[in-house]
């Protein structure tokens, strides 16, 4: 079967590459396939700006010929290969970079300047319930999602068992109809309210939803909050939990942030991003919240905590850029060849005939070291217990929200050596996350610290600040509490 498909993704990949200098629409999907496996295979080939360009004239095209529909559709393409995940998940995101450069083409195009106008005019109000008087009652939150509930379920029961608060959910994929709009039909959403002044219907439950919450929370800020914001009925309040992932899509950019009365952040590197990229979202009224814990927070697992014994967790993606920590462990083994390094984690292709050239670079890089220099773990349920035999947690990586891996390292009470993520650099970097005195700018600082690390007591003191650090900041009840006073859930209001 594995060969069954790679032959069907080679016949694809062959006949985009033949079909992209025919003309008409099938000429364009060449460009848009082939593009999209090529961006795919090598995210630093830059030949994505020219297809991007040829996509959005196809758009600006059909504009004017008054084929909406189908201009919506190309620009859409052209987004897709704009935000492609590997042009941002392989440490060098020029979003991040240069995100004025990165949007202009597509601000600039005709369809662009309808969509993403520097100064969104005036839309229609949507209906919002009367205002309500709670008193002394419970506050009212709604939670709409579309299937990822992993991090906001815990978040939930937390706040039901520490406040008075009652909560209903829904998903967005279990509306009636009109229901859920899909993502070309946003897109149109979009479009008419700029162009026409007309908003999207509201689906019964949401209009029930909004009527019965005093706060109505949207997780995740991508396409259902871009569709929230454009429906004709409105909650008395909307907030949203931003996460790392939705500022690398084009979804904050068709969402007017003017219908959001409350933006919750864990990141503040994330929420520099993103007003960077569209200033309106600057202007959202803004609380930093936490994350809950997933695992650590019980008594401190004994391990030893070996200060030659470095470990990260999550390292094949290249966004984690491994070969930073490889090249710390090599300069480290130089001095001492005690050091070894743990990687726990999903793992290279057991093929390596699939491997990406980013693969290709870290498999021939760990052939160079000797046994047992380099543990390969692969995915493990016992993490806390092997993040506790290390001395090190170690954070590589070139962007990040809040690496929860190394705020586990420190539950477990390792020592922390944070990279400076060089994505973030421009937003506050990593030190807005962790204590500066972890963060370090490069590999030849990175080395110092883990060698200051080795008089036991100087571990000692790091071991013990560490576990106090993740314990303050991770404890539930502060975790909960800030969310609760974010929502405004407390007596009154907020």
């Amino acid at each position: 079967m594995p060969d069954l498909a790679r032959l069907a993704q080679r016949a694809l990949v062959t006949g985009s590459r033949a079909a992209r200098v025919l003309p008409g629409a099938v000429g364009g999907m060449g460009v848009y396939f082939w593009a999209q496996q090529r961006v795919a295979e090598d995210p630093a080939d830059l030949r994505w700006h020219a297809e991007v360009d040829a996509l959005l004239g196809r758009a600006d095209a059909d504009l004017l010929r008054g084929r909406i529909d189908a201009a919506l559709r190309w620009f859409d393409k052209a987004l897709r290969i704009a935000y492609h995940a590997s042009l941002h998940q392989a440490g060098a995101s020029p979003l991040a970079a240069d995100p004025e450069a990165f949007l202009r083409p597509l601000r600039s195009s005709r369809l662009g300047r309808i969509l993403l106008p520097a100064d969104a005019p005036s839309l229609p109000a949507p209906e919002r319930p009367a205002p309500r008087e709670r008193g002394d009652r419970p506050a009212r939150l709604l939670v709409i999602a579309q299937e990822n509930w992993t991090f906001v379920r815990p978040l939930l029961a937390a706040l039901e068992e520490q406040e008075q608060v009652e909560i209903r959910t829904i998903d967005v994929d279990e509306l009636a109809a009109p229901g859920f709009a899909d993502r070309d039909a946003i897109l149109r959403g979009r479009y008419d309210a700029l162009t026409a002044g007309t908003l999207m219907p509201t689906p019964p439950e949401l209009v029930v939803g909004f009527d019965w919450a005093d706060t109505v929370l949207v997780e995740w800020a991508h396409h259902v909050l871009t569709w929230i914001t454009l429906l004709d009925h409105a909650p008395r309040s909307l907030a949203v939990r931003l996460h790392r992932f939705e500022a690398f899509t084009p979804f904050p950019l068709l969402t007017d942030p003017r219908r959001i009365e409350n933006l919750l952040y864990v990141s503040p590197p994330v929420r520099g991003l993103l007003a960077r990229a569209v200033p309106g979202w600057a202007e959202v009224p803004a609380h930093r919240v936490g994350n809950l814990l997933s695992r650590g927070l019980g008594e401190e697992p004994a391990g030893g905590h070996d200060p030659h014994l470095l470990v990260q967790v999550g390292w094949i993606r290249e966004i984690k850029d491994v070969l930073f920590a490889l090249d710390v462990l090599e300069a480290l083994r130089a001095v001492d060849p005690a050091y070894r390094l743990r990687l726990i984690g999903p793992g290279l292709p057991a093929d390596p005939g699939a491997d990406t050239p980013y693969q290709r670079r870290v498999r021939a890089r760990l052939e160079g070291f000797a046994p047992g220099a380099v543990e390969l773990l692969g995915r493990r349920e016992d993490v806390p217990a092997l993040l506790a035999e290390a001395g090190v947690v170690l954070s590589s990586s070139r962007h990040e929200g809040t690496h929860e891996a190394v705020m586990e390292g420190l539950a477990a009470g390792c020592a922390a050596v944070v990279r400076d993520w060089p994505e973030t650099v421009a937003d506050g970097g990593a030190a807005t996350i962790y204590g500066a005195d972890w963060v370090v700018p490069d590999q030849e600082a990175a080395v110092e610290r883990i060698l200051g690390l080795r008089d036991p007591a100087v571990m000692a003191a790091a071991s013990a600040a560490a576990r106090a650090f993740a314990l303050r900041e991770r404890d539930p009840r502060r975790v909960v509490a800030g969310y609760a006073e974010a929502l405004g859930l407390g007596p009154g209001g907020a």
